[in-house]
């Protein structure tokens, strides 16, 4: 997957470099301002989650800010508050956050049931987090019904059942432990 790059060492650490004719068709070339992808991350993580949600559309992937109408359409499709249809709520910084954090609840609802192996829960849509997500379709998906397929990748109905069966795990430890005080697992484990 490295479309045909060869290493090249730099000072500040090995980096793969190939010519754009080599360069796998396929692949999406986003130019990062000032070569800083650190400051670029969150806006790209969020425009490449919108694009795997299906919610912006047939654009390619940029570095710019998501369309109001690509924002109403994720607001609306996670069913997210009607105070964050308007003002705030579609600030960049705002908005490429509440994208951020609904995936990276996604990524730490499917570590919890096991099938999300990665240690970053780095709210990128990534095909680890996809696989994971079908994984859990596949396997529990016949015990919630309507949910034996998704219509795209991270669909309202997967992410609402995998968040609702969390949230369920969560409220029958507290019956069974009769203490609103759960603690996370992890601690007792040490």
């Amino acid at each position: 997957h490295h479309a045909n790059a060869k290493p090249k060492e730099t000072p500040y650490g090995t980096l793969l470099v190939t010519s754009l004719a080599q360069f796998r068709s396929d692949f999406t070339i986003v130019q990062i301002p000032d070569g800083d992808l650190e400051s670029a991350k969150p806006q790209l993580f969020t425009n490449i989650n919108l694009l795997r949600m299906g919610c912006s559309g047939r654009s390619g992937l940029t570095l710019e800010e998501p369309s109001d109408t690509t924002k109403d359409r994720f607001i609306s499709t996670y069913y997210l508050p009607d105070n964050h249809l308007a003002g705030p709520g579609k600030t960049p910084s705002l908005f490429n956050h509440t994208v951020l954090e609904l995936v990276k609840l996604v990524q730490v609802s499917l570590h919890i049931f096991g099938y999300y192996k990665s240690s970053s829960f780095d709210g990128l849509l990534c095909e680890s987090t996809v696989e994971a997500l079908r994984l859990w379709v596949k396997d529990v998906g016949e015990l919630v019904e309507g949910l034996d397929s998704m219509e795209r990748t991270a669909d309202a109905r997967t992410v609402a059942s995998l968040l609702s069966l969390v949230l369920a795990v969560r409220n029958r430890l507290v019956g069974l432990s009769g203490s609103t005080n759960v603690r996370c697992l992890n601690h007792y484990s040490s």
